[in-house]
């Protein structure tokens, strides 16, 4: 039988579910990665939460590039 996994703790956040599609050699170091920090700082392998802390790493830059071309077009 297989063991049951209770869902993720809600961080009150909304969350919407996706799909990306990737080069294979990035995709494989993402999960590596994932793998890698579930090993070191414990929990389960995630590449979603990889991604979460990636965008929120570079969160203002992307919004900054938003702005910018937002700007632009209005122009």
């Amino acid at each position: 039988m297989a063991k049951s996994i209770p869902p993720p703790e809600p961080s009150g956040r909304p969350y919407k579910t996706t799909g990306l599609h990737l080069p294979a050699d990035l995709w494989e170091l993402l999960n590596r990665v994932a793998f890698e920090r579930a090993r070191t700082k414990g929990g389960r392998a995630s590449v979603s939460a990889l991604l979460v802390d990636m965008i929120e790493k570079h969160r203002k830059e992307l919004e900054k590039e938003l702005a910018s071309r937002w700007t632009e077009s209005t122009k």
